[in-house]
């Protein structure tokens, strides 16, 4: 239970593996952690192979490839992609140690990666997390929106260690998913609170360390009503538009392996939609139009440079 219950004392039996699986599911725990996995990634791996024990209720042999689509079936996009490649990783690491024969991910193929945009928190919910009464929650508002930050960077912050200040202003060091660094400026007015905290973690835990990223998600939910990811999207598509439309930008400020991932971050702007239709709707910009006409339609064809479409 190490894994669930790190800078917590309570015993949460609802993350438990089936009690046949819980040696096997630790010590595998133990191998990744060893290979350098993150500790975040440590914990969704424990829960997602717990949940699935579970729910497949048979021993890890007897689990089959229907057996596996059952579990998936009812989880949206994200959810399914992530506990088949939990299953995938634990069943490839028990063949190898003969705990397992077959790998009942291997008939079915990689969960392609949804194409629509994730919700982007609106601006009002922005203001009023801002104005809430809870210190802690104006600050992780602040990073969530303004940095771009995932809930587990806003927990690991260290005043103490992550944060250098010179002439040029404050700038922070950001301890990512898979034990990745990157710096960040810190904006003025967010820079300007920070100073007065006490050194130390940013959000210290109940007991000892940091706080757990759940304290930092129900901060968010409660100040906007929004998840704390929404915030990191309107980050994205905030910086995206007004910034030229940089994405390489954009990418490396949200700590992102390729351009790929952030464009799925960038909401659609309904104003930058409306000037796109708008545009469409100007003529005679260089276009010869002649040709074959359309029912109820000028006689048309378009040419554009001497070059003729159609």
């Amino acid at each position: 239970m190490k894994y669930w219950n790190e800078n917590r004392k309570q015993y949460y039996t609802h993350v438990e593996p089936r009690t046949d699986w819980r040696e096997p599911v630790e010590k595998w725990v133990d191998w990744m952690d060893v290979v350098g996995r993150s500790k975040q990634t440590l914990r969704t791996r424990y829960y997602q192979l717990s949940r699935f024990s579970r729910v497949v209720n048979k021993k890890i042999n007897d689990v089959n490839e229907d057996d596996l689509i059952l579990v998936l079936a009812p989880l949206g996009a994200e959810a399914k992609r992530g506990m088949r490649a939990a299953v995938r990783m634990f069943y490839s690491w028990a063949i190898e140690r003969k705990l397992a024969t077959v790998d009942p991910t291997a008939g079915i193929p990689p969960i392609a990666m949804r194409k629509a945009h994730g919700k982007v928190c609106p601006e009002e919910a922005i203001e009023r997390g801002l104005g809430s009464i809870n210190k802690d929650a104006r600050i992780a508002v602040m990073l969530g929106a303004f940095c771009g930050l995932r809930r587990i960077e806003i927990a690991r912050i260290n005043l103490s260690k992550d944060i250098t200040d010179d002439e040029n202003g404050m700038m922070l060091r950001i301890h990512g998913k898979g034990n990745k660094e990157r710096e960040l400026p810190v904006p003025a007015k967010l820079a300007a609170i920070l100073r007065k905290r006490p050194k130390g973690w940013l959000f210290p835990g109940r007991f000892s360390g940091h706080c757990s990223v759940d304290y930092i998600a129900k901060l968010i939910k409660t100040a906007t009503g929004y998840p704390s990811h929404t915030l990191r999207r309107r980050f994205a598509t905030v910086a995206y538009y007004r910034n030229g439309c940089n994405v390489v930008l954009v990418s490396r400020m949200l700590g992102h392996a390729n351009a790929t991932t952030t464009m799925r971050y960038i909401g659609i702007v309904s104003d930058e939609m409306r000037n796109a239709v708008e545009s469409a709707t100007q003529t005679g910009m260089g276009i010869t139009l002649k040709g074959n006409p359309v029912v109820g339609t000028p006689d048309v064809n378009y040419t554009l440079k001497q070059v003729v479409i159609g």
